[in-house]
């Protein structure tokens, strides 16, 4: 956990609760989604102009409800990087409490080309700002 840089917190609206009353799991993933675009534009200043990155695979066990008066904090990391994907471990805790944790998951993004849509590559500076960011080489 302490590997950990890179959160989000994000606001539980009343539209992500289901008949439970607590978070949908189906939400778990936006949540996922909102902390790793952020993570992609501040850490790696990913051009989403002219970059396409799409989800390959996504892994969560679910730990805790998540209910209308928390706030879930998104901590990503990148654990592996590969020809043309990024490998993130998350954790999906209590904002101020990473003590409490409510989903922890693996997602692979891989990056493609808009047209063909066949994996590209990743850029040389985005490998850099990646290791740079993480303080450690990450695994190719």
């Amino acid at each position: 956990m302490h590997n950990f840089k890179f959160s989000k917190t994000v606001e539980v609206r009343y539209n992500d609760l289901d008949t439970m009353r607590h978070v949908n799991n189906a939400v778990y993933h936006t949540y996922i989604e909102h902390a790793r675009s952020a993570y992609l534009t501040d850490v790696c200043q990913w051009d989403w102009n002219s970059m396409s990155i799409v989800l390959a695979k996504t892994d969560i066990d679910y730990r805790k409800s998540i209910h209308y008066h928390n706030k879930p904090t998104v901590w990503i990391r990148t654990s592996k990087m590969g020809q043309s994907s990024i490998t993130q471990e998350v954790l999906v805790c209590e904002k101020d409490r990473r003590d409490l944790v409510f989903a922890e998951a693996s997602v692979v993004l891989v990056h493609i080309d808009f047209k063909t849509g066949r994996p590209l590559p990743l850029p040389d500076y985005i490998r850099s700002r990646i290791n740079s960011y993480e303080s450690v080489k990450v695994d190719r």
